[in-house]
């Protein structure tokens, strides 16, 4: 072997070498998305239902009604919820292409303002209009979903120049459900503020908006035979550029169980 190919094979082996952390978990670059061979991530069994808001800055009920109900509800399950503002219709600003496809995945009636629990729809209509049993009902199933036992999830977060690190997985404790599953990582942000119809005031502050995901809509999919040691991982960087507010970013993982063609949500997680 020749001094040069000497060299080339030893600089080649540092690259590689540079692209794993100490613990074997792949680095990815920024906006690159990779499964962990070892996450040693930190997995408890609390169950966190997922709430999705379907909204839009343009639906006068979503002012007057859904925004409020939804941002409510919300603070009153801290931590024991992972709520989910999904923006569609109207030319919102907040609009994405994960939003539109979790909003395509609705069944029944496409109207705004919906607050979901897991897969069902909370609001109750009379005619046109909301019941005012409306809230009361999603408490309700909020309640019963608690009390479940599903999948849990993880993750772990860390910001450096400019740049959202996350490593994410799930993992089946005491349960075991065969399936189709799939894994979404979102960037979500807090305290955004837009127009919006029929608020209180304006521009009004919108919280835990869907921004960006790691690998679209509902994630990465799996079977439940995929599973190493009862977990799957990932890792993604998220770049957060101009249009982001770097300091009310956060991310918020969902669960979701293919049924069919459409995703059901079992479980979420919030890291900040």
């Amino acid at each position: 072997m020749n001094k040069t190919s000497f060299w080339l094979i030893a600089a080649s082996l540092f690259i590689i070498s540079c692209n794993k952390t100490a613990d074997n978990t792949v680095t990815p670059p920024a906006d690159k998305h990779v499964e962990t061979p070892k996450s040693e991530l930190t997995y408890n069994k609390a169950t966190m239902p997922v709430m999705l808001e379907f909204t839009s800055t343009g639906c006068p009920g979503c002012g007057s009604w859904g925004k409020p109900t939804f941002a409510r509800v919300a603070a009153d399950y801290t931590d024991k919820i992972t709520p989910l503002a999904i923006h569609i219709k109207y030319g919102d600003p907040m609009i994405t292409d994960e939003s539109n496809a979790i909003g395509a995945n609705r069944y029944c009636n496409f109207y705004t303002p919906q607050i979901w629990v897991a897969d069902s729809n909370a609001v109750i209509l009379n005619g046109g209009s909301i019941s005012g049993n409306s809230e009361m009902n999603m408490r309700r199933m909020l309640d019963i979903s608690l009390q479940q036992t599903q999948p849990t999830l993880a993750a772990k977060v860390t910001r450096e120049d400019g740049k959202l690190v996350v490593t994410y997985g799930v993992k089946f404790i005491d349960i075991m459900p065969a399936g189709v599953y799939a894994l979404a990582c979102y960037l979500t942000e807090d305290g955004i503020k837009a127009q919006q119809t029929s608020s209180a005031t304006n521009p009004a502050t919108h919280n835990h908006v869907l921004r960006a995901s790691a690998s679209g809509a509902f994630g990465t999919s799996f079977t439940s035979a995929d599973l190493t040691d009862s977990e799957k991982s990932w890792a993604h960087t998220f770049s957060l550029d101009s249009k982001y507010n770097a300091d009310n970013v956060y991310i918020t993982l969902v669960l979701w169980k293919k049924e069919g063609t459409r995703y059901s949500a079992v479980n979420g997680y919030i890291a900040k």
